[in-house]
């Protein structure tokens, strides 16, 4: 069987994933003024990618609590073996989604259903390749954390139906020093299809510039499948409005 490198999810996971580690907890009464976030981000991995969205809460909606639309746009590229061939691999797509944000004080989560789109471009062509071309369906998510103490979780999951994919991210942070603005901790997070599994874990830094956004660093150890063991970088990035 050939040596074969498919492309990560990582991006559409990511710009949520990035979201649900800016929840409640972290943008406060900023969210009750417009209730829009908007977040950005890359990776540096098997696929190297980056994405940009935002979050808009609909009428109805308070405090980050209720009804809103959520979007995300985002590119990447890969290489992979296909028997003697070496492909490169493009990548650009969007999701959106409508999802329902619930819970208050310490604990917040929310639940989403979407569609999303990606086209792919191989270099050369590759037809067993099933990700090759446009391929768009439905998503399924949830997001949440929870804040007791010093110690926050927070998680990420989705499910896509078109190439039944997954992606899940997991984090456990501590708060550091007395000023509550630097956030330590561990990140794990897997994805895959029917074909592949991959994960990475390494630790995380959420760097609170205000009470409206933040930066995350994470930088660890990723593997998977048919594929060779590397070092991942992850930057995430939000601001509430």
């Amino acid at each position: 069987m050939p040596h074969r490198r498919r492309p990560m999810i990582s991006p559409t996971a990511l710009a949520a994933a990035t979201l649900a580690c800016a929840g409640a907890a972290g943008v406060g009464p900023a969210s009750a003024q417009s209730d829009v976030t908007i977040f950005a981000g890359g990776q540096l991995d098997v696929a190297d990618s980056a994405y940009v969205g935002a979050t808009i809460g609909l009428p109805g909606s308070v405090d980050s609590r209720g009804l809103a639309v959520r979007g995300s746009v985002y590119t990447g590229g890969y290489d992979y073996s296909s028997g003697p061939n070496e492909i490169d691999a493009d990548f650009t797509g969007a999701q959106a989604e409508l999802i329902y944000r619930f819970g208050d004080g310490p604990t917040w989560g929310s639940v989403g259903v979407g569609y999303r789109y990606v086209d792919t471009d191989l270099s050369p062509a590759d037809p067993g390749n099933r990700r090759d071309g446009g391929q768009g369906g439905i998503i399924l998510s949830t997001d949440g954390g929870h804040v007791s103490g010093p110690w926050r979780v927070d998680w990420y999951g989705a499910y896509g139906f078109e190439l039944d994919d997954y992606n899940a991210l997991v984090s456990l942070t501590h708060q550091v020093g007395s000023s509550g603005r630097v956030r330590l901790g561990l990140e794990v997070a897997a994805e895959g299809d029917t074909n592949y599994n991959a994960y990475h874990l390494g630790p995380v830094v959420g760097f609170k510039l205000n009470d409206r956004s933040e930066i995350q660093v994470s930088a660890g150890f990723s593997d998977g499948d048919e594929r060779d063991s590397q070092a991942y970088l992850r930057v995430g990035f939000y601001r509430s409005f």
